[in-house]
């Protein structure tokens, strides 16, 4: 008990660090497990290495659990062929990146093999947390980015069990990855089936729902016991097999903080077991984490585009999917029980899951993809020559309006210029004749370029406010209608102070449902119309 309350002790220590210090919290977690180690070897206080074993895997069974509960089938609908392609892409050659830059380094091919598994699949728990924070789950690139960590979850548990296996020979190996994949065909069957039917007809309170999500979890683990499975591929198809909406809304409001509590446990407990690196440890963990993040940027936004996604999309699911998997480290402590790989390795792989987890956040920014996207090749060949246009309209951000927008300028033969930063987008525009110039809305040089100022019209539909505050700055007392789209009202003012149109879009979309609403809604019979009075 005095060991849980010195775990207990060192989280609250790194959590509150973190917020005084505004850092992230899982480096001064795993620091704090490392100064737990320092003061057992300096004859202090000692926490018994079999509770931090222990922690680590109730905390991974509870984080892949939670994190399986985002991962429903049902949002790859209409997507399936570009999220395998996308997910097969990465995993694939990621993972040959990483063995061929571990034999360069001079590792043998077994513990290549190992680098290279733990680097090609990314975090579920990181990647979920940072799409429900900006509320990009249910983007287009969110759901192509929670479809790909689904397949990539997949596929390393199947590499996972061959390798735990693969000592006993090739036949037990392939008999339990045929296992796994029973077992996981059960939880498709209760997602699709069990789950929504249960959902509908018992009415539970939260106490009952939250002892029926862990009897789920029990009850998968149980069952990978029994077949001799690595308990995390229960806990993750049990977390699948309550990925429907809408209990995995449920489950994720309900195992919030739980998830939380074990999270802290889960990298304290890490860090008590890393073994302090080596400066060479350090520069080929610097090497692998530049590795990755280059081959899953590049390699991710060139797939992503070339199936269908805009440039935007694809950089942004190329940066969020740079980072290795909580999984890596179940596959690294795999290959230190079956004596695979050493100590050593998986402080490597330990200290590679956590730097990268902790980049996200930062690399995952706007200004970063904003950053890229000027790298990205530019699609001259094609772009129209606008010298000689005036009086026409400029439609600044093509967006999901673009193409009403385009076919309204050409059924009334007004001249037009479209300016879009996605090179997708204008690949796009070329191919169809339309008139575009690939640039930033926001730019003066790009505004110059489209003739802004002798514009009858110039429609601001980009992304931020602060994007159109440079446009309106620039047209203010020409005789260019600005109109800028809106959603809160205090925007509202600030355009209609610059001397823009503010067209709201709530307003816009209640109007259009509405109409939609009259015209579609059937007439009441008369015996149900409303009786009137004498």
């Amino acid at each position: 008990m005095t060991s849980f309350a010195i775990l207990l002790l060192a989280a609250a220590i790194a959590f509150g660090l973190s917020k005084w210090a505004r850092l992230p919290v899982i480096p001064l977690l795993m620091l704090s497990g490392v100064g737990l180690r320092m003061l057992a070897d300096a004859g202090g206080v000692e926490v018994p290495p079999d509770l931090l074993s222990e922690m680590v895997e109730l905390g991974l069974a509870v984080l892949v659990f939670t994190a399986g509960a985002e991962l429903s089938p049902r949002r790859m609908r209409g997507r399936t062929r570009p999220i395998m392609i996308v997910a097969i892409s990465q995993f694939v050659l990621l993972g040959c990146a990483g063995v061929l830059t571990a034999l360069a380094l001079g590792y043998d091919l077994t513990v290549a093999f190992y680098l290279g598994c733990a680097l090609s699949a990314s975090s579920t728990l990181v990647v979920v947390r940072h799409l429900q924070t900006r509320r990009q789950m249910f983007e287009p690139y969110g759901r192509l980015v929670l479809g790909v960590l689904l397949l990539q979850d997949l596929f390393i548990i199947l590499i996972m069990v061959a390798l735990l296996k693969s000592p006993e020979g090739p036949v037990v190996s392939a008999l339990s990855v045929m296992k796994a994949a029973g077992l996981g065909v059960l939880a498709l069957g209760l997602h699709r089936w069990c789950v929504p039917w249960l959902t509908k007809r018992v009415k539970l309170d939260d106490e009952e729902l939250m002892l029926g999500s862990l009897s789920m979890l029990f009850a998968f683990s149980g069952m990978a016991y029994l077949l001799e499975l690595p308990f995390l591929v229960g806990a993750l198809f049990a977390g699948f097999a309550l990925s429907a909406f809408p209990m995995n809304g449920l489950v994720r409001g309900m195992l919030g903080s739980l998830s939380g509590f074990f999270l802290a446990l889960f990298f304290i407990s890490v860090g008590a077991f890393l073994v302090m690196p080596t400066w060479t440890m350090v520069g080929h963990c610097l090497i692998f984490i530049l590795v990755l993040i280059l081959v899953t940027v590049v390699l991710v936004s060139i797939i992503a585009e070339a199936v269908g996604y805009s440039t935007r999309a694809a950089i942004e699911t190329g940066v969020l999917l740079s980072q290795t998997s909580e999984f890596s480290l179940l596959l690294a402590l795999i290959g230190v029980a079956s004596g695979q790989i050493g100590p050593e390795l998986f402080s490597m792989i330990a200290l590679i899951t956590v730097s990268t987890m902790t980049l996200t956040p930062f690399i995952s920014r706007d200004q970063v993809a904003w950053s890229l996207m000027k790298l990205h090749p530019r699609y001259r060949r094609g772009e129209q020559d606008c010298e000689a246009l005036s009086q026409h309209a400029v439609l600044l951000g093509y967006g999901r309006a673009g193409a009403r927008l385009v076919k309204y300028f050409q059924a009334n033969k007004i001249p037009m210029i479209v300016v879009d930063d996605d090179a997708a987008v204008i690949r796009r525009l070329i191919a169809r004749g339309i008139p575009c110039i690939q640039g930033d809305g926001s730019d003066i040089r790009t505004l110059k370029q489209a003739h802004c100022r002798d514009a009858r019209v110039v429609v601001c539909s980009m992304r931020r406010l602060r994007d159109a505050e440079e446009a309106l700055l620039y047209l203010k007392g020409t005789q260019a209608k600005v109109l800028v789209r809106t959603f809160e009202p205090e925007e509202v003012a600030f355009v209609e102070e610059a001397g823009g149109y503010a067209v709201q879009t709530v307003r816009a979309s209640t109007k259009i449902f509405l109409n939609w609403f009259e015209e579609n809604l059937p007439a009441a019979p008369e015996s149900e119309a409303p009786s009137q009075g004498v």
